[in-house]
């Protein structure tokens, strides 16, 4: 089963599936696929790392192309807002795995005298933000901040959790490879669920849920300084 098929699994939550070493019940599968078809919703293009890609470099156009589809799927309102708005911007943090970790977003705010911070985060079906902790920078403290799911679903991590089969093979093998994940605790977050950091300094990452997802972040003021990730290649 391919990652993505395990991610739509687990998000659906599917109640007669049959697991055996991460086999699925391909009856229940089909039927939540059927059911999917049934809504009348345009189906997103799955874009890989041959779209993204161009002999070898990051094409930001076909990346931007992508979120855009995604929210036509999602009806978003502010659509029209972001398309030829500079301030958007979709990155693959110097990865070369655009498919699977990577990220849209815009900053509406970042205000470092009144120390506050708003985000909108866009995450393509199984797209991971690479982990990452916030320190104390700029003579301010350590970032905290709040995720609020608007559309779609994403797997929030945090510190903990086990190195179970499943967990592992919903993550990105090149960041497995990379010994850059650190947290395995996870929780499935919904359209209208939030979540906030566990503590300062704490390492976390999300991922996009089956369908992609829209989140919104608050937080406090958001220094380049003070972000680090645990895989030492990555960059923002």
């Amino acid at each position: 089963m391919e990652r993505r098929d395990l991610l739509k699994f687990i998000a659906g939550g599917t109640a007669g599936a049959v697991v055996a070493g991460l086999g699925i019940n391909s009856a229940a599968l089909q039927g939540a696929e059927k059911c999917q078809s049934c809504t009348g919703e345009k189906k997103m293009k799955k874009f890989t790392n041959a779209d993204f890609y161009k002999d070898g470099k990051f094409q930001t156009d076909v990346a931007l192309k992508a979120y855009f589809d995604m929210f036509e799927r999602f009806h978003y309102s502010l659509t029209d807002v972001l398309r030829g708005n500079k301030e958007f911007w979709a990155v693959d943090f110097g990865l070369g795995d655009f498919e699977n970790v990577g990220m849209g977003g815009i900053f509406w705010w970042n205000s470092k005298e009144f120390r506050y911070f708003a985000h909108e985060i866009y995450l393509l079906p199984g797209q991971m933000i690479p982990e990452h902790f916030h320190l104390a920078a700029e003579d301010l403290p350590a970032k905290h901040e709040t995720w609020h799911v608007r559309n779609g679903s994403i797997f929030n991590f945090g510190i903990g959790g086990e190195k179970t089969p499943e967990t592992l093979k919903m993550l990105p093998k090149s960041q497995l490879d990379a010994g850059a994940i650190t947290c395995f605790k996870w929780k499935k977050m919904v359209v209208g669920d939030m979540d906030s950091l566990t503590g300062l300094g704490d390492p976390h990452f999300m991922m996009g849920g089956p369908e992609g997802a829209i989140v919104s972040e608050y937080g406090s003021y958001h220094s380049m300084k003070g972000l680090n990730f645990t895989n030492k290649k990555a960059a923002l």
